[in-house]
């Protein structure tokens, strides 16, 4: 609670949301406006978090267009919304480094980014684990409830207030990791790793939510597809048809691609 209460904390959080220029939420206030009497604002929201009285203010619909024209529904929350995703992001992300998300997992994490997934791929291709899997996860921010996010996170984190403070962050969205909400790139990986403790036993590196699983054989390859269909299975997921494949002879630099 104390990132979400004191003002030191939610300033940083506003600073690193200010970096980045975003439009404005559907109250039409800017981050130029929200600048305005920054202090008083802070403190006026610090004391709504710490009193339960904070409620998140209306979302504007809007959707993005990825660079191989795939069209991604999203939400705009207003800037004061952001400040506080932000504050509760930065709360949970040592907690969940430290406890949830596996060596192996890059993407959405300080510090780790394709290049990482890239390095750890080359080592077990070095060792004759030619056979990949390459799995990307179909939907892996829809079909869940705020209830089960907040058990998600109650496996890691044991401030009941807190915890209520996301749930009513989370329970304005049409979706508990709708893109647009800043703990959404979080939430996925906090999804993901639910598949990830069962994955254990195989060679696996993971991008975001693409998988990649080394053999030394096709044999190995295709029980490793196995287990892994029905790892997702059981969180709900399961592979994209038509981005999904065991491939051989693989090349690192192949692995990875963003394809929409």
């Amino acid at each position: 609670m104390p990132f979400l209460l004191e003002p030191v904390h939610l300033k940083r959080a506003a600073r690193q949301c200010m970096r980045r220029a975003s439009t404005p939420g559907a109250d039409g206030l800017s981050w130029a406006g929200f600048r305005v009497g920054l202090q008083a604002r802070l403190a006026e929201l610090g004391e709504q978090l710490h009193e339960g009285t904070w409620q998140p203010g209306p979302l504007r619909a809007s959707h993005v267009v990825a660079y191989t024209g795939k069209t991604i529904d999203t939400v705009i929350p207003t800037v004061r919304d952001r400040v506080v995703h932000r504050a509760m992001r930065r709360a949970l992300e040592p907690v969940l480094d430290q406890g949830a998300f596996a060596d192996w997992v890059s993407g959405f994490r300080r510090g780790r980014n394709r290049l990482t997934s890239l390095r750890q791929a080359a080592q077990h291709l070095s060792r004759e684990r030619h056979w990949v899997v390459d799995v990307d996860v179909q939907r892996a921010s829809a079909g869940a409830s705020s209830g089960e996010v907040l058990d998600w996170l109650a496996v890691h984190v044991h401030d009941g207030t807190f915890l209520a403070r996301v749930r009513t962050a989370l329970e304005v969205l049409p979706d508990p990791i709708m893109p647009g909400c800043g703990l959404s790139p979080l939430l996925i990986n906090l999804r993901l790793s639910r598949v990830d403790e069962q994955l254990r036993d195989l060679d696996v590196v993971r991008f975001a939510d693409n998988y990649c699983v080394f053999a030394a054989s096709r044999r190995e390859a295709e029980h490793a597809y196995d287990v892994l269909v029905s790892a997702l299975d059981t969180v709900g997921l399961r592979p994209h048809p038509d981005k999904s494949r065991i491939r051989s002879s693989a090349h690192a630099e192949d692995l990875y691609l963003i394809s929409g």
